[in-house]
């Protein structure tokens, strides 16, 4: 019987790229997303090549919908054996003290806990069926400061930290929880002047691909890392270690 993965924000992005790479793996792959109908139709047209996948509409800022979500995953795939929770937004970018006090609320709303409300929903079937694994996309600004929105260095440092503490609950049942923390991914939240900017602060000398934050989730998901459990895994190429210094030599 194939495994089943959840992939919220599934339509774009990080999301799009992870749920490519676990269907190229044999999993079945429900996305649990919002989006145009256009960018619906074209990511799950490209993605139903690749095998067995669904799309359930989820605002994850809303607990119902989270609910639903699952309870509809569960009653077309039978279960639930990963959840990738990649589905953010950034928040508006400008100065703290001229910041939308509402931006920042509907930011910590949608990353911090649309991720508790997920993991909350899916860790019930997975503490029933004592196995699984619950990997949360957090960010470098969970971790360290830049200049990003007040609201996203809140939700992703929140992000690490439920990790931790969901992490300790549940792996008596079985059930591991971590993050990866990216640093800046080429994304539709990234224009052209942040990405050079960010360039120079990643050791390849360029930022990364979603594809390649893919692939770290998946791989953290194998059985083969069941040592990494509560552990938020820097998948930021360098940026972290070197605390932003331009790290690239050509």
């Amino acid at each position: 019987m194939n495994k089943v993965v959840m992939v919220t924000g599934g339509t774009r992005g990080i999301g799009f790229e992870t749920a490519k790479k676990y269907l190229n793996q044999g999993y079945q792959v429900a996305i649990a997303s919002i989006d145009t109908k256009e960018v619906i139709e074209q990511a799950i047209s490209e993605l139903s090549v690749l095998g067995d996948v669904a799309f359930f509409e989820c605002n994850i800022a809303d607990a119902e919908q989270c609910r639903l979500a699952v309870k509809q995953t569960v009653e077309k795939f039978g279960s639930i054996d990963v959840l990738a929770n990649v589905a953010g937004v950034v928040g508006q970018r400008v100065p703290f003290i001229e910041a939308d006090l509402a931006d920042i609320l509907n930011t910590i709303q949608i990353n911090l806990m649309g991720t508790i409300q997920l993991c909350q929903e899916v860790g019930k079937i997975m503490v029933n069926n004592r196995s699984g694994v619950i990997i949360n996309v957090g960010s470098i600004c969970g971790a360290i400061a830049n200049t990003e929105s007040i609201g996203y260095h809140a939700s992703k440092g929140g992000v690490r930290m439920v990790t931790q503490a969901m992490a300790r609950e549940l792996s008596p049942y079985g059930v591991r929880v971590l993050s990866v923390a990216p640093g800046w991914v080429k994304t539709a939240m990234i224009d052209k002047p942040i990405e050079e900017i960010g360039s120079k602060l990643h050791m390849k000398g360029r930022i990364i691909e979603p594809k390649e934050i893919a692939d770290a989730i998946y791989l953290l998901s194998l059985p083969e890392a069941s040592a990494i459990n509560g552990s938020t895994v820097m998948v930021d190429d360098g940026y972290s270690s070197f605390k932003g210094v331009d790290g690239y030599i050509a």
